[in-house]
């Protein structure tokens, strides 16, 4: 009698007409409680549509784990589904990258899983100005990631700034890059700098602070006037990392980051478009033309480019990604450690949730809101039944309106994070 499988987030006529293709292996639904749990089903999750995934948990209880897990199994997937897709993932924490290199520090969780260790061939970029210091630890970096300065506008500057639409630098800002738009087509920070210079309408002072900013703007090796095609980023079937961790010694190092991330996510939407209208094309006529796959973005550390309170440079993007996102054909999975801390609009639009362990109320009661109409029992009960060990989680779906118990599957590829350990075994840092 073969294994009934779990399906998280696919509806009764896909289930019907397509089975188990183009959905992912992430798991085992867990039974039963404490020592007397034990793995049952396979947990697949659906990726061939697009969905609002939610992935939380304390640190340290597996959640970027987990979105790599999703990932992975993308890469993986059927070359006639995988060609149709196309994973975007923004690393802030640095630990992507691994993803090139086999598991061989879990072979044996993984062996007993029926599955191998194995590297994929993510492509990784990362900021101009930083490529040396990867090149210095030994990471192997693909491609460079450089933004065109002519497509930021005002606001993303102001944001990424600290400052206020409404105050004298956020003035200034507008009004300088009105100029520099109507003088120069394409335009470098440079030629910012020299329009606020030239403003007579301007104070000194904020002149100064102005074109300080500015000027750190260049240190951070990512404006270019040309800058990097956002077409580039996809590959069919592939992985682009987006390392923006080392942001993290800058000033403005969330702000450089939320900037970086708003300027994509909203040329993609915009590409999406376009190739939706494409692909519709395609099914009236017949007629194939060049587009760019389906997209899922990831993104690390959601909550602080898509904050409850407050906006960031990447808050009106990624709003759009999840309202409007699922009709073009982009997928959004956001991962954090403080679900309360994440916008109400994206909590309220995931369909489905991976939840690892949590324990700060305010995160637990973030949680409840979401599907709360057929929660039969408190989610604090669900997550305090869950074995203690790291992978443990429940997923909420919305599509069958049901919760699931499950321990995620050990990683193919390498995983990067975790905390190390000064106690070294076989020449390997102990997670």
């Amino acid at each position: 009698m073969p294994v009934q499988k779990i399906v998280i987030g696919r509806d009764k006529a896909d289930l019907k007409d397509f089975g188990l293709q183009g959905t992912a292996f992430i798991g085992k639904h867990v039974v039963g409680e404490g020592d007397e749990a034990h793995l049952t089903n396979a947990v697949q999750l659906d990726v061939s549509r697009p969905h609002i995934v939610l992935v939380c948990g304390k640190r340290g209880t597996g959640k970027s784990y987990s979105g790599g897990i999703v990932a992975e199994e993308i890469a993986l997937l059927p070359t006639e589904v995988r060609n149709n897709l196309s994973v975007l993932l923004f690393d802030t924490m640095g630990i992507y990258w691994s993803m090139k290199h086999a598991n061989t520090k879990e072979a044996g969780a993984l062996r007993d899983w029926g599955l191998v260790p194995k590297g994929l061939p993510i492509r990784l970029l990362v900021p101009k100005g930083y490529v040396a210091a990867y090149q210095e630890a030994g990471v192997e970096v693909d491609g460079v990631l450089s933004l065109p300065v002519a497509d930021l506008t005002a606001l993303d500057w102001i944001l990424t700034f600290g400052f206020s639409p409404i105050d004298d630098f956020g003035i200034v800002i507008e009004r300088v890059i009105k100029k520099v738009q109507s003088r120069v087509p394409r335009y470098g920070i440079e030629d910012i700098i020299y329009e606020i210079q030239a403003d007579k309408t301007t104070d000194p002072r904020t002149k100064d602070a102005l074109v300080n900013r500015f000027l750190a703007a260049i240190e951070w090796g990512i404006f270019e006037k040309a800058g990097t095609p956002v077409t580039g980023l996809f590959r069919p079937g592939g992985i682009t990392v987006i390392d923006v961790s080392h942001f993290l010694s800058v000033s403005e190092g969330w702000s450089v980051k939320s900037m970086l991330v708003g300027m994509l996510t909203r040329k993609i939407f915009q590409e999406r478009l376009m190739a939706r209208k494409a692909e519709e094309f395609e099914v009236m006529t017949g007629e194939r033309k060049k587009t760019i796959p389906m997209v899922w973005v990831m993104i690390d550390e959601a909550h602080e480019f898509l904050p409850s309170h407050g906006k960031t440079a990447a808050s009106e993007p990624l709003l759009t990604l999840v309202r409007q996102g699922r009709e073009p054909g982009i997928s959004l999975l956001l991962i954090t450690q403080r679900p309360n801390k994440l916008h109400e609009a994206a909590l309220s639009q995931a369909d489905i949730v991976v939840a690892h362990r949590l324990t700060s109320r305010a995160d637990l009661e973030a949680l409840r809101g979401i599907m709360q109409t057929y929660l039969f029992e408190d989610i604090q009960e669900y997550i305090n039944s869950l074995p203690r060990v790291k992978g443990a989680a429940i997923v909420l779906d919305d599509n069958s309106e049901r919760i699931y118990p499950i321990q995620v599957r050990p990683r193919l590829t390498w995983h990067a994070g975790g905390s190390p350990s000064a106690l070294k075994k076989k020449g390997i840092f102990d997670e």
